[in-house]
Parts: structure tokens; sequence; C-alpha cells
């Protein structure tokens, strides 16, 4: 008989690790990957007619899915389309295809043909891993904007519309979420997508596409839920209910002498405490950005008054004709907007020639780097010297900073996947400078690039300041990370909200302190320990 362990080389063996959900770049492939499956499962379905009718069911809805995806930017944009189509290869191909079709047919000689085409393709198939990673950027979105579970589960993002998604969660797809998010002990929300599952699994026939999920396993999954958050009444009733629809289920059997061996013991002593979940311990910064991504926390119009919008050539003759339009968002420390710095091409040339090469984002120094969801991204470098077409947009980075890009880093470009974000951090290095980037010092002023805008999501929050400034296409963003005597400036500390629509497209230049001497003179007095209270904030 045909097992899952065979089945693997066909898809998940091509996996080298769960990054899909990380950029939406990388959920493109997996479209048209799919479709080559379909392609090649059409051959095979004129040698397997007793399993035809219910598999061609299977691949026309994906084919009209194909159809209806439209440009894939925007259709990965919507997060819920990048959780089905992860779940799709994990999971549905697998229980309504593999192992009803290839269990009980003679499929060897297809089965090596249909491996041999995916390794000429390179394909690196989602594994497990991008299914919990996609799971997780739910959860995220969840409770940075906290969004309702019924209202995400049908498309709606917003209170008031009506999907602007355009697209559902399955019953099936409510209990993937639900059960991840309880593995990994998030009982409060995990318990909302089992109940969801239950609801859409009795509200209408069960789709073709998730036959697999059953009242029962949802039950048992939303008792040890409820058992987590402390309702044992709750558990053993829901428990129960297994027990009802299958007496002789193993698990059900053992738990109810469990929870009323605990209930036994909670009538003959004191009644115990409700169960405290143990809670991550969140820093102000965290906390108040959360509120500065959800529009709760803003500047006051006192801070803002102050603020204005100019035209300003910055002394370079060129820019008399075409000055730059800035926008003053913050006065000290000093954060502004340069609007309309990039044209459409060369947006463009910068995503195609950073395409192929983004690998999962880091944090930490170089030498001890890691992967984290503290940052959700894919990213990769462009060099100066060996992309000469970059000359141009140098020369303006300096034009519009008045500083010198000779101790600049590459540009780095970025990409932000399915509810991607890097919470709040600082852009300098704890010493000077002087360990990391030797002779160039500290960074002394961030430059990013937006190069798209996003429909919903994905400000660039300064928590300390109250500030999140949203992506505008073409747009530069500017603010200084150290004081002007280049001590660090510890109100800088920034994030990038979750992307809730769309897609996030950034590139971003640090300028460093050394060879500005003559550009940015430092400053006379000492700043240092200025704001040192909100280092560990």
């Amino acid at each position: 008989m045909f097992r899952l362990s065979i089945i693997l080389p066909l898809i998940c063996v091509f996996s080298v690790n769960g990054d899909y959900y990380s950029a939406i770049s990388e959920l493109e492939r997996l479209l048209d990957v799919e479709a080559f499956i379909v392609e090649k499962f059409d051959e095979y379905l004129e040698r397997a007619q007793q399993e035809q009718e219910n598999l061609k069911r299977f691949l026309d809805q994906i084919d009209e899915q194909q159809n209806d995806r439209g440009d894939l930017e925007e259709y990965f944009g919507n997060p819920i389309n990048a959780f089905i189509t992860i779940k799709r290869l994990v999971h549905d191909w697998k229980f309504n295809v593999f192992d009803p079709l290839f269990d009980s047919s003679n499929f060897e000689t297809y089965k090596s043909n249909l491996s041999d085409s995916l390794e000429k393709i390179n394909f690196k198939g989602p594994t497990q891993e991008d299914l919990h990673g996609a799971t997780r950027a739910l959860l995220r979105l969840q409770n940075i904007y906290q969004l309702n579970t019924d209202h995400l589960a049908s498309g709606v993002l917003l209170p008031g519309e009506k999907n602007p998604l355009g697209t559902s969660l399955s019953a099936s797809d409510c209990f993937e979420l639900g059960k991840n998010l309880c593995q990994i002990k998030e009982y409060s929300y995990g318990s909302e997508w089992l109940l969801e599952a239950r609801k859409r699994l009795h509200g209408k026939p069960l789709s073709f596409i998730s036959p697999n999920v059953s009242d029962v396993e949802i039950l048992q999954h939303l008792s040890t839920a409820f058992n987590g958050l402390g309702n044992l009444k709750l558990a053993h009733k829901l428990n129960n209910e297994i027990l009802d629809k299958k007496p002789d289920h193993e698990d059900a059997l053992k738990n109810k002498i469990l929870y009323e061996g605990q209930l036994a013991r909670e009538r003959s002593f004191v009644p115990r405490e409700q169960a405290e979940l143990p809670k991550k311990e969140q820093k102000e910064s965290y906390k108040l950005y959360t509120q500065v991504c959800r529009g709760e926390l803003h500047q006051s119009p006192r801070e803002q008054r102050n603020l204005r919008c100019w035209l300003s050539h910055q002394g370079v003759p060129y820019y008399h004709l075409s000055p730059f339009k800035i926008e003053q968002l913050n006065f000290d420390p000093y954060v502004a907007y340069v609007h309309e710095v990039l044209w459409d091409s060369e947006i463009d040339t910068i995503i195609e020639h950073g395409k192929g090469n983004m690998e999962r984002s880091k944090v930490g120094q170089i030498e001890n780097s890691t992967t984290t969801e503290v940052r959700i991204s894919r990213n990769t470098w462009l060099w100066y010297d060996a992309n000469p077409w970059l000359s141009k947009i140098k020369q303006r980075l300096e034009d519009v900073t008045g500083l010198s890009t000779e101790s600049a880093e590459p540009l780095q470009l970025v990409n932000y996947g399915i509810g991607g974000q890097y919470e709040p951090h600082f852009d300098f290095v704890e010493d000077d400078g002087q360990n990391v980037f030797t002779w160039k010092g500290n960074r002394l002023l961030t430059a990013l690039f937006y190069l798209n805008d996003v429909a919903l999501g994905g400000a660039t929050a300064f928590p300390f300041l109250r500030l999140a400034v949203p992506p505008v296409k073409g747009s530069l963003l500017i603010w200084y990370n150290l004081h002007s005597s280049t001590h660090k400036d510890f109100r800088t500390k920034h994030a990038g909200c979750p992307v809730l629509q769309g897609s996030k497209w950034i590139c971003n230049e640090w300028f460093h302190v050394a060879a500005q001497e003559f550009r940015r003179p430092c400053g006379l007095s000492s700043d240092e320990g200025k704001f040192l209270h909100l280092k560990d904030k």
C-alpha cells in the first residue's frame, strides 16, 4: 500500500526550508508549479478512469482558482489566499489526491515521471513549517490589528466591509488554524478558530477540497483548548460529546477519566483559581508599537503645528528646476518624507534585479545572525560596484540627504510576506560601530525607499514618537539615528507594522558617521546619555 513516506518525493522532498510564508515574492512560484502538477495529472487521468470523477472535480476547482488569480502581487497580498495556497500544497493534495488515488492504483511509472519533472525544475515545495508560519502570521495580524475571527474567516478585514478579499476559509482551513494555534498554546485564538470550523462544518455541505475534517476531530481539539484556558467543565462537556458520537474513542475515554478526577478533586477541596496562561512579557515599546500600528496613538496637534512641507533644491543647481518635495514628520529627532524620488522604471529594475536572490531576513550581528519571528521578510543586497545602473540613485541619495555615500552600505532590498513585520529595533549598534563597521562608525542616517503602495498595514512605526508612516510608492523616508554629537538617539526605535493586505517592497540605505566631517559636522556639546531610559523599554 502506498503511504506518505513514498509520496514525499513528489513534492515534499524538494523542500529545503520553510520560508514561503516570509515573502510574497516566494509565493508566486507555487501557483505555477501547482498548474504544472494539474497538467501532469490530467495525463494520468486517462489511465485511471475509476478515480477520474472525484479527482477531476478537485482539479477543476484548482483550475478555477488559477484562472481567477489575476495579478500575483495583488493575489498574494490577500493573506487568506496566501494561507490557502500553502495549505493546499501541504495538506489538500495529499488527502484529496495522493492518498486515495495512489493507494489504490498502479502508478509507479507515472510517479517516476512526475518526480523527474519536478526535479528538472528544481521545485522546492512548501513544508509544514510554511503552514505553521502562515498560521503565526494570521495570529500576528489578529493580535496587532484586533481582527474578529469570524470576519477574518469570511475575508473581511475591517468593520463594515463586504469581503474585500474576495475569498473565505473552509471548515478544514479554520480547523487547521485552530489546531496549529493550540499546538503553540495560543488557546484563546485557537478555540475561536475551532468554533468557527465547527460552525462552518454544520452551516453548509462540506466542500470537496476539505473532506478530511470531522466534528469529532474539532471537538477533540476544542476540549483540549478549553482545558488549557482553565475551563475544565466545558472541556469535560465537549469530551462527553465526542463519546456520544464515538463511544470507543480512545483519547476521549482517557480524558474522561482525567477530567472527572480533576472535577472530583475540585469539589472536595478549595476550588482552584482560574488557570493563568503564561504571557510573554512585552516591552513598553512593543505595546506602543501595536497602538501606533492600529492608529490608536498618534501625535497631538500641538506636536504637529510647527511641521511643514516645502520644495528644496538642497544646494544642487539641477534641483532648482525639479526640487525635492519634502514633508517634515518630526522635528527632533528629524524624520521626513521626500515624495516622488524614484521613477516607476527604476523601481521595476530594482525589484527585478533582486527578486531571484532573496533570502530569509535575519537579525543580529553578521557572525551571530539568525532567523526569528521578530522579523518576517526576505532580503538581498544590491552593491553599487556590481550594478552601475544604481549610480543615478546613489547620486540622488547624496543630493537629498546632503551626506556622502563613501561609507554607506549596499542597498538592501526587502519584501514582506504574510503578516510580514519587523518588531521595534534600533538601526545603530551597541558600541560606536567600530567593532562591526570598522572605520565607517555607527549608522548615522537611514534612508528608506517605498517601492510600492500597500493596501492595508505595512507602516513604519516610531513608538516613542507616536508616529506611523504609511508606504507611498516612489517616496523616501529619512531619519537620523544619532544625535548631532553622533551619540545614540534612543527615541529612534522603529518597526515595520504587519502587512494586513497587499505586498510590501522597500529598499534602504544606511549612511555612516565616517566621511561626513564636512557634510554634517559634529555638534560641539555631548548628547551622551540623553533619553537613556528608553534604551531597554
